[in-house]
């Protein structure tokens, strides 16, 4: 991240955001994406209202994600997890915009979930 005027305090704005965002995607995709990303604040705020201790929760690790390692994800989990319950934990191959190069996969382990939950 690149910070602007008042630090991490205030906005900052991705950098390389086709490394680290959208590498499992193509160049075109990437840079089109990357294109539309503006600069935001880091969320600092404690929750307030938790709702992972009142839903059952998943959560999908993207092993290619290349600004979150696996290891990282799989660590926030584990830690949210000890202390509102387990998570449902699924994994898939893609980058951090898992949504873009892994749409079907992401559509279906949605779906796998709500029938886990809903049985």
């Amino acid at each position: 991240m690149t910070f602007h005027k008042h630090g991490a305090a205030g906005l900052g704005t991705m950098v390389e955001p086709e490394k680290f965002l959208f590498n499992d995607v193509d160049a075109a995709t990437a840079k089109k994406y990357a294109a539309g990303l503006t600069a935001s604040p880091i969320l600092t705020t404690k929750l307030s209202n938790d709702a992972y201790s009142a839903l059952p929760c998943a959560y999908l690790v993207l092993e290619g994600d290349m600004t979150l390692p696996k290891e990282y994800q799989e660590g926030m989990a584990a830690l949210q997890g000890s202390k509102t319950g387990d998570f449902t934990i699924y994994r898939c191959p893609a980058g951090h915009s898992a949504h873009l190069s892994w749409t079907k996969g992401v559509v279906d382990t949605a779906i796998e979930f709500v029938q886990k939950i809903r049985a």
